[in-house]
């Protein structure tokens, strides 16, 4: 049973004798201090909760544009009715503020995955741009090698054949 301001100052407490029935009068206050206790922890939650969507407003704000609250004149109402409004209203600006901050998120992560995968791409074309130009040093390389080896068996032919012809030179002295 939620206790109002007009429920307190209307409570009337039963005589006995010369005064209150203590009874009734403890009875009341341990129902104002349960929903005094009640309050306090909605308001340490509702303090916390803001705490944190003021936490998440200050990371999306360095993501998002903030937006701006509209300021609506409204009479004047009970202090509790007005702190809720207020909390609900920051909450609910902070949502939207993270909900920018996750959608400018997801912008920015596109984009840098684009980017990445542009350079990638561009890597990868240089590496094959450079496998081309290995492959076509290595089979200069080996035309070179093969040309070179042939010339040098050629070269080694002559020189035998050269060394041949004069082994009758030798052949003759060793017969001397």
């Amino acid at each position: 049973m939620a206790i109002t301001v007009s429920d307190i100052e209307q409570k009337e407490f039963a005589y006995k004798g010369a005064g209150y029935d203590p009874y009734d009068v403890d009875q009341y206050l341990d129902q104002i201090c349960d929903e005094m206790v009640e309050m306090q922890e909605r308001i340490d939650r509702l303090e916390a909760e803001l705490a944190k969507a003021r936490r998440e407003a200050e990371l999306a704000a360095n993501a998002a544009q903030p937006v701006q609250p509209e300021v609506v004149e409204k009479p004047a109402e009970p202090v509790v009715a007005q702190t809720s409004q207020t909390l609900e209203s920051i909450l609910f600006n902070a949502q939207k503020l993270a909900d920018g901050a996750v959608e400018d998120a997801k912008r920015k992560a596109a984009d840098i995955v684009q980017v990445a995968q542009e350079e990638a791409d561009a890597i990868l074309q240089k590496a094959g741009d450079e496998k081309t130009e290995l492959e076509t040093a290595m089979a200069e390389i080996r035309d070179s090698a093969t040309g070179f080896r042939d010339k040098f068996v050629a070269m080694l032919d002559e020189q035998k054949g050269f060394i041949n012809s004069k082994a009758t030179l030798f052949n003759s002295e060793a017969d001397d």
